[in-house]
C-alpha cells in the first residue's frame, strides 16, 4: 500500500537554564528566548528549566500569537521546569513524576525539590495523533564521581516504560535535556510518515547542535 506525503514538523528543544536568583541574566535571556521563537515559526517548542511561572507567562504572552497553545507541567517544590509551546491544539496533558530523583539533603543541586518528570502532551496534527514527551533527567554534576548516574538510569527506563505503557499505536516524539558538559539546544525537521497500520516512528534531521549559553548544570 503506498504511503501519503511525509508530515514535516519544525520542532525547537532548549534548556532555558533559568534558575531564579541563580541564573545570570534570566530575565533577558527568557525575552530574548521568547522573541527568537517568535520569528523562527516553529511548530512545536519544548522548553526545560522554565523554573519560574512568571518566566512562563512571559513566553506565553510573546508566542500567544505564534503558538496560541501551551502547558507548563507543575512538580515537586518548585516546579518540573517542563513547558510545551504548539501550533496545534492540545488534547490532552500529563506528568509522570520519577520515583528517583536525588537527594533532600543536597540543598546545593536541587533536583529532588523540583521533582524530576516527564511531561506528555497530546496533539493532532493533519489527522494523526501524536504523543509529545519531554523530560529533564538528573543532572551530572561530577563526571568523574557521577552518584547520580543510577538515578538516571533508572528515570531512563521509567521514561521507556511509561511510553511503552501508553502504547505504540500513536506515533512519538520524544525529547530530552541533553546531559553533555555545557549542554545544547537543538532546532530541527521532523518528517514523519503515518503507514496504514497508525505505527510509525519520526525520523529528524538536525539544523543545529551548538553550546547553549549558558552551563546546564544545576536542577
Amino acid at each position: 500500500m503506498e504511503e501519503g506525503p511525509a508530515l514535516q514538523l519544525r520542532v525547537f528543544n532548549l534548556n532555558c537554564w533559568a534558575i531564579r536568583y541563580l541564573s545570570k541574566r534570566r530575565q533577558e535571556r527568557v525575552q530574548l528566548v521568547g522573541d527568537t521563537l517568535r520569528r523562527e515559526g516553529f511548530d512545536l517548542v519544548l522548553l526545560q528549566e522554565v523554573w519560574s511561572e512568571w518566566d512562563y507567562s512571559v513566553l506565553k504572552e510573546k508566542l500567544g500569537g505564534c503558538h496560541p497553545f501551551s502547558h507548563y507541567f507543575r512538580s515537586g517544590v518548585i516546579g518540573s521546569g517542563l513547558c510545551v509551546f504548539s501550533r496545534f491544539p492540545i488534547l490532552d496533558a500529563f506528568l509522570y513524576r520519577y520515583s528517583l530523583n536525588g537527594y533532600p539533603y543536597m540543598l546545593q543541586h536541587g533536583d529532588w525539590f523540583c521533582g524530576k518528570s516527564v511531561g506528555l502532551v497530546v496533539i493532532k496534527i493533519s489527522g494523526i495523533v501524536f504523543n509529545v514527551y519531554v523530560t529533564h533527567l538528573h543532572a551530572e554534576y561530577c563526571r568523574e564521581k557521577d552518584a547520580y548516574l543510577p538515578h538516571r538510569v533508572v528515570q531512563a527506563w521509567e521514561l521507556a516504560q511509561f511510553i511503552r505503557d501508553l502504547g505504540l499505536s500513536w506515533l512519538i516524539l520524544v525529547t530530552t535535556e541533553p546531559s553533555a558538559p555545557g549542554g545544547c539546544r537543538w532546532a530541527g525537521d521532523a518528517a514523519v510518515s503515518s503507514p496504514a497500520s497508525r505505527r510509525g516512528s519520526a525520523g529528524v534531521s538536525n539544523r543545529s547542535l551548538v553550546p547553549a549559553a549558558g552551563p546546564s548544570r544545576g536542577l
